[in-house]
């Protein structure tokens, strides 16, 4: 697995800026073309540049599997065209803004926060084809923003008790592990990027972090 530590637009929040999944990787337009060139290589998977709602906190605002993303009721239609024309396939949910911090999911299952609905669980599990349990992590609901979790791995907010982490295991059919990134900070799906090929941890990240993040998230 590649494994690289990268700023995206100057910021070690990579997971804040940037979507990968195992199909592309979605970087905001004003991305440096030394931050995309390195981010392409590890992940092994085309870019696509994208604004959603008119900011690029693509993380916070979207996730997703394949080619496949839920976006944020505040992305725009002209955003959501563009990603189309792109050959991915969207869903809008209204009444959320931070999708992307309140839902973690891969091939074999998800995570979604408390504060969704169960109408709204309904419609992620038939757009994306994957059962989601409801829950939060560490006792906060950005669920999302507490765990990365690619076909091969996850890592999560280290707060998490024992019960849940065997639960994350068995929801996405890996093993994981219980780190922080970029020195210290707890939401783990805020500083990493990572699909099945690579790894892109911020830069802050310290070599105990590398190697747990590592670990984790080649399932070992």
């Amino acid at each position: 697995m590649n494994f690289e530590r990268v700023n995206l637009r100057s910021s070690p929040y990579v997971g804040i800026f940037g979507i990968a999944t195992d199909e592309f990787v979605l970087v905001p337009n004003s991305v440096l073309p030394k931050e995309l060139k390195k981010i392409e290589t590890e992940l092994e998977v085309k870019s696509i540049k994208a604004n959603l709602g008119g900011t690029s906190l693509l993380g916070i605002l979207a996730t997703g599997i394949d080619n496949k993303l839920v976006v944020s009721s505040i992305v725009e239609k002209e955003e959501i065209k563009t990603l189309e024309k792109e050959g991915l396939e969207i869903l809008q949910i209204g009444g959320y803004t931070a999708t992307g911090n309140l839902l973690a999911l891969n091939n074999n299952g998800g995570i979604a926060s408390t504060l969704f609905t169960e109408k709204v669980v309904k419609e992620l599990e038939g757009f994306f084809g994957v059962k989601f349990k409801v829950m939060n992590i560490a006792d906060s609901d950005l669920t999302g923003a507490c765990v990365t979790v690619t076909n091969k791995g996850f890592i999560t907010h280290p707060n998490i008790n024992e019960k849940d982490f065997k639960e994350l295991k068995k929801i996405f059919g890996v093993n994981g592990q219980a780190t922080t990134a970029n020195y210290g900070d707890l939401f783990v799906g805020n500083s990493v990027l990572a699909n099945s090929n690579g790894v892109i941890v911020g830069e802050l990240t310290s070599g105990i972090e590398l190697s747990k993040i590592d670990e984790g998230l080649r399932g070992d």
